[in-house]
């Protein structure tokens, strides 16, 4: 029986509930755990309960993936909105009033409470003491699902209230004290490096369960968080948004990242031996394997939780509560969107490219449509890649997995730390991206498109930049390209050229732009803005070849070219307005190209484009422009929800510019 399923019988549990005003969570009761850690069938039940906790639609059941993924390059979420709004946390402004920060807020805080009562009470068991095998694996479990907790925690609000222990146990105060970040992070990967040897290897369990493998990985994420820069308060000035800077023994985290992820790599029991997409159209069908890519999967119960594959994917409504004819799949809302310029950066021969960018959704009677628009989809995950998933009545809860941990991400964290550690890349750095880029290019390429790609970058710099942009082309979706700017400091940097490519573009549609050569020119391919004005097509038969689309039944779109200007299109017969984004009734750029960043730059229908500066005022934006350090702090940092203020009854204070 896969795990997920048996997780099913850990959903409720009422017995264990009591009321905690403060972090609006369900702790268990002193008196039932006294029964429940002395016999391990009902541990079992106790750590589910901490597995549901990642179930949550708020978090990691679809909030992560989609509200909470911030804008880059890469994920993107286009907006038209001109002014600011309480829910814009993807384009870097909202308030403490938010709905989706405080359910978030909430979700988080559960989860870090429910592994804290479970990790309190085991450690007084006797069956732990006794070190009973099954029992200590169930502890490690517990403290890398924690981990997880505290890490997203840490990433969005910064410095928060944290403790380690119980909240019960506080004797009615529940206002916890503001914890630094490092702090928190150095106590976490302290308590994973003390548990993570007595851990069963993936090989031993499976990877919907936290093993040695994904602790050891765990530990190399985290210490790349805390030695990384982020965005740090002016406490002395709550109005400014904060300053980046990293600890001075940063180095000392990127030495622990290497160790740890080279464990990962070591130990042997993953790998990279399937063909790229295939590891998603797996999990996609319930494939579980516990020896390649994945090394742990959110393991979600299918109609029962989780909105992997309906977010992602191409988009598809329902027609009257259902979908009709060959499309048996349900409606899907595919609004975990890429932006329009990532598939752009690929290396034409790289397989990712084409499998991840879909161009297309489809109508509820599974007619293809073109999308024509701002941005793509995420075709990772569908579940009209299902062969098992096939409700016409469905919507989200698709129970496919979420792979929250890959190899190919141990193997990159570890250049990214080697880099670092040994100022320049090593051989063993080298390695490891080579490992993940031969997956992504056919074999007759690997001596030019692998071998002397790497070798060629043979600074400190120069890797860096390679280990990022490998990051971007393996990882879309998967919430990590914001976060490796920010730990690199490179954030502001790349939002300045993101916003002028979709300003650039939509000024050409209207005539010209001055910002178009100097786009390229960073880009560093002479005319990569220049791109299709008339996407070309043709709807054709389904080839009924998972190598060319994983869907099987469904018609697909032979797109003529869909990376250059086509001028002659004989035998295509339909059409789309790709980029039309120029505004003819004000003559400006469409009000998608203008605020889609709306709180680090934006333009106006004037022609002028503004950075919003760390006082929250705007300023001209620089152009051309020579020293990225003058750029202003991005305001990824969320604020603490207004009802976790109230609660703490102004204990509790916002910065980054964010008013209470």
């Amino acid at each position: 029986m896969k795990f997920r399923y048996f997780l099913l019988t850990g959903l409720a549990l009422a017995s264990l509930t009591a009321c905690n005003d403060y972090l609006d969570v369900d702790a268990p009761s002193k008196q039932t755990n006294e029964y429940i850690f002395t016999k391990e069938s009902e541990i079992k039940t106790a750590l589910n309960n901490v597995y549901v906790q990642l179930f949550s639609n708020d978090t990691y059941g679809q909030t992560f993936w989609v509200g909470l993924t911030m804008n880059s390059d890469v994920e993107f979420a286009a907006n038209s909105s001109e002014v600011a709004t309480e829910t814009g946390y993807q384009r870097f402004e909202c308030t403490s009033q938010g709905s989706g920060i405080n359910k978030a807020w909430v979700a988080l805080y559960k989860g870090i409470e429910t592994a804290n009562n479970f990790i309190y009470n085991l450690e007084r068991s006797g069956l732990y003491r006794d070190a009973n095998e099954e029992v200590v694996q169930m502890m490690g479990e517990a403290k890398c699902l924690r981990a997880i907790f505290v890490s997203d925690l840490v990433w969005y609000f910064g410095d928060v209230p944290f403790s380690l222990e119980p909240t019960y146990f506080r004797e009615g105060d529940f206002v916890l004290p503001v914890v630094d970040r490092n702090k928190i992070l150095d106590d976490v990967i302290a308590d994973l490096k003390e548990i993570a040897p007595r851990m069963k290897s993936t090989s031993e369990c499976t990877v919907e369960r936290c093993s040695q493998e994904f602790a050891n990985a765990m530990i190399a994420r985290l210490a790349l968080q805390a030695g990384g820069y982020t965005l740090r308060p002016d406490t002395n000035n709550p109005s400014m948004r904060g300053v980046m800077s990293r600890p001075e023994n940063y180095k000392a985290y990127y030495q622990d990242a290497m160790e740890y992820a080279g464990r990962v790599i070591s130990a042997g029991t993953h790998s990279l031996a399937k063909p790229f997409k295939q590891v998603f159209i797996d999990e996609c069908n319930y494939v579980v394997d516990n020896s390649d890519d994945p090394v742990f999967e959110i393991p979600f119960a299918y109609k029962a939780s989780g909105n992997i594959g309906y977010n992602q994917g191409p988009s598809c409504s329902l027609y009257e509560g259902t979908t009709t004819g060959i499309n048996i799949w349900g409606a899907s809302s595919g609004n975990a969107r890429l932006n329009a310029f990532y598939r752009f950066t690929f290396d034409t021969l790289d397989v990712r490219r084409d499998y991840v960018n879909g161009l297309w959704y489809y109508q509820y009677n599974g007619t293809p449509v073109m999308r024509a628009d701002y941005s793509v989809h995420n075709n990772k995950w569908s579940k009209f890649w299902s062969n098992l998933n096939t409700d016409p009545t469905s919507e989200g809860s698709t129970g496919i997995n979420f792979p929250y941990m890959r190899y190919a991400d141990v193997l990159l964290m570890y250049a990214e730390a080697a880099n670092e550690v040994n100022n320049g890349p090593t051989e063993a750095a080298k390695n490891a991206v080579k490992e993940v880029r031969k997956r992504a290019f056919p074999s007759d390429s690997w001596a030019d498109k692998v071998d002397a790609y790497v070798d060629n970058a043979n600074t400190k710099d120069l890797f860096l930049n390679i280990v990022l942009n490998e990051r971007k082309w393996e990882l879309a979706g998967e919430n990590s390209r914001w976060r490796d700017l920010v730990r690199n400091n490179k954030y502001a940097e790349v939002l300045y050229w993101t916003f002028l490519r979709y300003l650039a573009m939509g000024e050409e549609a209207g005539g010209s732009s001055d910002y178009m050569d100097a786009v390229s020119a960073y880009d560093g391919v002479p005319g990569s803005m220049d791109l299709p004005t008339y996407m070309w097509y043709n709807i054709v038969p389904n080839p009924k070849n998972p190598d060319i689309y994983p869907n099987n039944q469904l018609d697909v779109m032979d797109i003529l070219n869909p990376y250059e200007n086509v001028r002659t299109h004989t035998g295509y017969n339909n059409y789309a307005n790709f980029y039309a984004w120029w505004n003819d009734g004000v003559g400006a750029p469409r009000a998608q190209c203008l605020y889609s960043l709306f709180g680090f730059a934006r333009g106006d229908e004037q022609g002028r484009a503004y950075l919003v500066n760390n006082s929250g005022a705007l300023t001209p934006l620089p152009f051309p422009i020579s020293d990225y350090s003058q750029l202003p702090v991005v305001r990824y940092i969320l604020p603490y929800p207004n009802a976790a203020i109230q609660r703490s009854a102004g204990a509790y204070k916002n910065y980054y510019g964010y008013a209470n």
